[in-house]
């Protein structure tokens, strides 16, 4: 018989702490959009049940166009919601991503050591106070032709309807908190409450409340960058020197 490696041991006694003490405080976080709301694909076709959307942080890293093949591996869930019968795209879920009447909620705590309660979340990750939050809308996070993502936050909070995109403080058990698409103010791809970031679109919708863009390729990216330096330095050179 094999022993039990102690990282395995030591891991297992963790989590186990970890849902002791969740069990005994937590914050609520609710998310969503509205019913029947303008969410769009790079072509202006509702989104349909391929999509997923999530919630989370990425701690210390700052995602940008140019180095969208690092967020994955920087990203951390604190929450997802999706359409588990896509092949049935009239199933009308109460719940998750309605497809039909295009919308998506979800529900959330955020317990006392700062952990999420969603079975999509690392229970290992720790979500701290005033991290930034954004919503990741994606067919696949897997960059291949046909993939589309968009990335949105809430980063003017003066006017917002309802709670901050932020990260409340662990230690407010029982708070309740609210985090609606209709506060977001800033893509980094795709677009968000009229508002286009960057990203591949071939229609522009006339409103739209979240929109998906063709995510490039990291190959294209490096192309895209090497042009972009390449007519920085030809301008630069031919600027007249100034005594």
């Amino acid at each position: 018989m094999k022993a039990t490696p102690v990282s395995t041991t030591l891991r297992s006694l963790w989590l186990v702490l970890v849902c002791m003490c969740s069990s005994a405080g937590a914050s609520t976080v609710f998310w969503s959009s509205v019913f029947n709301d303008l969410l769009f694909d790079s072509n202006g076709q509702p989104l349909n049940g391929t999509y997923s959307f999530e919630v989370g942080t990425f701690g210390g890293f700052m995602p940008t166009y140019q180095n969208v093949d690092q967020w994955e591996a920087n990203w951390k869930v604190f929450d997802r919601t999706f359409d588990p019968t896509p092949s049935d795209p009239n199933d009308g879920d109460p719940e998750g991503w309605n497809v039909p009447d295009q919308f998506f909620t979800a529900t959330v705590t955020h317990d006392s050591l700062g952990h999420s309660s969603s079975a999509d979340a690392d229970p290992l990750d720790v979500f701290t106070q005033g991290e930034k939050v954004y919503l990741w809308a994606y067919n696949s996070k897997v960059i291949v032709p046909g993939s589309e993502w968009a990335l949105v936050t809430d980063s003017n909070f003066a006017g917002n309807s309802s709670s901050p995109w932020v990260i409340p403080d662990p230690a407010d058990t029982g708070g309740s908190y609210d985090w609606q698409l209709a506060d977001a103010d800033a893509a980094v791809i795709g677009g968000v409450n009229n508002v286009q970031g960057d990203g591949g679109f071939g229609v522009t919708p006339p409103a739209f409340s979240l929109q998906t863009a063709v995510v490039p390729e990291p190959g294209s990216l490096l192309l895209l960058l090497a042009a972009a330096t390449t007519h920085v330095i030809r301008r630069t050179r031919r600027q007249p020197c100034r005594a």
